[in-house]
């Protein structure tokens, strides 16, 4: 069965062609035109023979259009875009039946030299979320990643603020020339939500009311909200917009985010913070909730980990919720 579904993009109108048959890969294509779309569609669909023959065919170029026309990149697609881009240099037109382990590991020995192993094993991921796309979408039968084991990484790295560090970042933040930055990282703090999800806020995702943000797409792709504290909801009330504009929008692009690095690293000096990103303040969200008896299915609910695993680095602080497990269950003996 065919199907034409018109698309609205950045580069105008197109159409995609999708034909299922069952027992054979799914087949989607792409035309400027409907009539192209259309030709294509009723050649495929009459003729098990030429279906066979197209879904043999199928390149990984198309493979990556078909991925990158229906699937979520993330909250960093030009990083996504551009690690795509070093697969299409390696594999390009080459047919998708014909890649196999060696192809793969060819590509990644192609990577620039001085990459770190977690930088590469992201390469090997990405190419494999587009394979087992392929498979789930397409038909594809296999994924040759699979056969690659991934590189060891070091382990993830905890720093957070101490009670003083935090006071002595909020007292630059508030002196800073930007006059939303404390609010910026207030809620980077109360909220542990990623630099990304807190820079995409509009003034029209917030509640007040219910005192809740409202994420339209996580870097896991899913919605998020974000409970506010009632500090934050104080602070966000001196700036508040009746619009959709972003809250941390930029002087220059109102569209764009505010680009704040500069001020960042002046701050963080004048606080005498040693070796603190901006990103470490959402480990100092998990910290705090480790150290206050949170368990790390609450702290992984917070931060929006899908996998535990990521979760368990701040285990080792959950010593209160430990103790009062161990003394509740155990107490008696």
């Amino acid at each position: 069965m065919a199907s034409i579904q018109k698309l609205d993009n950045k580069k105008g109108v197109s159409y995609r062609v999708q034909i299922r048959r069952k027992g054979l890969p799914n087949i989607y294509k792409t035309f400027l035109t409907k009539k192209q779309a259309s030709l294509f569609a009723l050649k495929l669909e009459d003729s098990v023979k030429d279906h066979q023959a197209y879904s043999s065919k199928l390149t990984f170029d198309e493979l990556i259009e078909s991925y990158l026309s229906n699937a979520y990149l993330g909250t960093k697609p030009q990083m996504q875009r551009s690690r795509l881009k070093h697969w299409l240099g390696i594999l390009g037109d080459k047919s998708i039946i014909d890649i196999n382990r060696l192809d793969i590991e060819f590509g990644l020995r192609c990577l620039p030299e001085g990459l770190s192993n977690t930088t590469i094993n992201k390469y090997k991921k990405l190419v494999s979320v587009v394979f087992n796309y392929g498979i789930r979408e397409l038909g594809l039968t296999d994924n040759p990643t699979r056969y690659i084991r991934s590189l060891p990484e070091k382990k993830g790295r905890i720093r957070y603020l101490s009670d003083n560090e935090r006071e002595r970042l909020f007292k630059a933040c508030r002196a800073s020339k930007w006059n939303k930055f404390y609010l910026l990282v207030l809620m980077a703090i109360t909220t542990g939500a990623r630099r990304g999800e807190l820079l995409s806020l509009r003034w029209n995702n917030l509640d007040i009311d219910k005192q809740t943000a409202y994420v339209l797409t996580s870097k896991n792709g899913e919605p998020k909200v974000l409970p506010l504290t009632k500090s934050v909801i104080k602070e966000l009330e001196r700036f508040s917009l009746n619009n959709s504009s972003l809250i941390f929008a930029s002087e220059i692009k109102p569209d764009k985010p505010y680009f704040f690095y500069k001020q960042w690293d002046r701050v963080r000096k004048e606080a005498e913070l040693i070796d603190f990103r901006f990103h470490d303040l959402r480990h100092t969200t998990a910290s705090y909730l480790a150290q206050s008896g949170a368990t790390l299915l609450e702290i992984a609910d917070v931060l929006g980990h899908k996998q535990i695993e990521v979760t368990k680095r701040y285990a080792h602080l959950c010593i209160g919720h430990k103790s009062s497990l161990i003394n509740r269950v155990m107490g008696g003996i």
